[in-house]
């Protein structure tokens, strides 16, 4: 019996010791915060696994308008119709198809009216049936001012198995372009699919779900669709131009944002201090959206780390005065919330060549948002790219680094203001050449620059921070091909520490010249333990408009 009151006492006491021990730490933790007994690891102690690549192309979208055969759409208060021709077609619904078929005795042209016309984005136009007599029995997409103005991609039915599709554009009631796009092999149903992107008019043939791209032209000379004062004076519309006794079917017609045919130069978006913008498993992007040849346009992407999940959610226009929404990317989007404004810093690609900002009380991660911007003030020699901004509370300055090329290839270049818009200077240079994908990141509560420099397989560099000197470079189980790829460092808070993701793409360009690319994902074999990147950023989620 002694020895096991003896033993009774010992273990009572362990437990108040335990409890003691327990108790000094949590003390210590509220005093000192986590990150004193956390584990941290630098970049170069970092090991990043591919996880997946992934092409995204016109497999998300964002509804901007559309024809809903849900709901009576024969009501001419919501949907009106144009008549082109008298007494016109007749409208019928049929559950979740429109017929549009003429009775009367002498072709007839109509078209019911969705309203405006948004620049970058997709129209979709389902054709169900197409029956032809004597005529053609043609369906028509029209971007619509009136009979002599108007942009019209036509779906003429020739025969059961051949539909021709031509494009013509009317301009002061002379036909200033006329194409056939299509002769043979077409049979409904199927979709047409126009994608707007500036000046560009994409036309794309869409047959079990497979799409082909039958035309891509630069409309400007007609009709410059990035000036606002042009594209508003155009309505979408959809109809037909029909033979006696024929008729056509439709089931959609839809305007929506897209993700096109590929994405490049990925920045995630960020608060004033280069926190991720996080949001429960779910980060945003801000991704070049590509589409044929060398177009491109800055689009908004959700992507959502647990399921794998990426979606166009936003598209952004950028306005310099002049009341163009041009096409500007490689965009650096945050949220500042001194001010509680959003700022974006953008690349005047196609353009000037150089660095614009603006800002926005409006949330750009959800629908079109047009950006006011006017040139970022620095010393620019017009080809200055990839700019990624942050505020340094310790400097109690605003840091920018960017690439520069003032002759032989881009140079990193680390910059400062006093104001986010305020006159930028030079405070760091790192000289070899060259280098794109610049980003200023936190890694173990230390911030670096990493640069993407080389040919395939591109090295992903270190540089210290505000030094610029290089400390080494980020290790990749396998490079994505290309030369200067951007390494995009993802860190994420969870409640037991700190992930690391890094996020790239490679240089496949499968639909013309510069339209990069695939998405690759990778992440860090390391975590680290019980540490917070940025502290107190995860109870702050991205704000949301009411």
């Amino acid at each position: 019996m002694h020895i096991k009151r003896t033993k009774l006492k010992q273990t009572a006491l362990d437990v108040q010791l335990s409890l003691l021990r327990k108790a000094i730490f949590h003390v210590i933790v509220f005093c000192f915060g986590m990150n004193s007994f956390a584990q941290t690891h630098d970049p170069l102690s970092l090991h990043f696994q591919k996880e997946y690549q992934v092409r995204n192309s016109y497999n998300s979208f964002v509804t901007i308008s559309k024809l809903d055969l849900s709901q009576d759409v024969l009501n001419e208060s919501t949907y009106p119709r144009i008549h082109l021709t008298s007494p016109g077609c007749d409208f019928k619904q049929d559950g979740q198809v429109l017929l549009i078929s003429n009775s009367s005795g002498k072709v007839q042209e109509s078209h019911i009216n969705l309203g405006k016309l948004n620049n970058y984005a997709a129209i979709d136009l389902h054709i169900q049936e197409q029956s032809h007599g004597a005529h053609t029995a043609s369906v028509l997409l029209s971007f619509y001012k009136d009979k002599d103005n108007r942009i019209v991609v036509s779906q003429n039915d020739i025969d059961a198995e051949n539909k021709q599709i031509t494009l013509q554009v009317m301009k002061n009631g002379r036909s200033v372009l006329s194409q056939t796009l299509s002769k043979e092999g077409i049979a409904a149903p199927n979709t047409l699919r126009v994608h707007l992107t500036g000046k560009y008019l994409n036309i794309l043939l869409v047959k079990n779900e497979k799409w082909t791209c039958l035309s891509s032209l630069d409309i400007a000379e007609h009709f410059e669709l990035r000036d606002k004062s042009v594209i508003e004076i155009f309505s979408l519309c959809a109809g037909a131009s029909l033979g006696s006794g024929e008729s056509i079917s439709i089931s959609r017609l839809e305007q929506y944002l897209t993700p096109g045919t590929a994405q490049a130069d990925p920045k995630v978006l960020h608060y004033e201090d280069g926190a991720p913008t996080v949001d429960g498993n779910k980060i945003w992007v801000a991704v070049t959206t590509r589409a044929f040849g060398t177009q491109l346009y800055q689009g908004i992407y959700s992507y959502d780390i647990q399921t794998k999940e990426w979606a166009i959610t936003g598209t952004l226009g950028f306005n310099k005065g002049d009341g163009y929404l041009r096409q500007w990317s490689a965009s650096d989007v945050f949220f500042d919330r001194t001010d509680k404004k959003w700022k974006i810093f953008t690349v005047s690609h196609r353009d000037d060549h150089q660095l614009y900002s603006g800002e926005s009380t409006d949330d750009p991660t959800f629908g079109f948002h047009e950006i006011s911007c006017a040139p970022v003030d620095y010393p620019s020699v017009g080809n200055e790219e990839d700019p990624s901004v942050i505020f340094d509370s310790e400097a109690g300055k605003w840091r920018m680094a960017l690439c520069k090329n003032r002759g032989g290839g881009y140079q990193t270049l680390l910059m400062e203001a006093d104001e986010w818009n305020g006159s930028w200077s030079q405070i760091g240079i790192y000289t070899p050449k060259s280098s794109t994908g610049i980003l200023i990141q936190k890694i173990g509560g230390q911030r670096y620059v990493f640069l993407g420099r080389g040919k395939t397989p591109c090295p992903m560099e270190v540089l210290s921070y505000p030094g610029m000197k290089k400390v080494g470079e980020l290790n990749l189980s396998e490079y994505p091909y290309g030369h200067n790829i951007w390494p995009a460092i993802i860190p994420v808070t969870k409640a037991s520490g700190t992930a690391y993701y890094l996020l790239t793409f490679d240089r496949d360009s499968r639909t013309g010249p510069r339209t990069y690319g695939n998405i690759h994902w990778y992440y860090a074999k390391e975590f680290a333990e019980g540490f917070r990147e940025y502290e107190g950023y995860a109870e702050q989620p991205l704000p949301r408009p009411e």
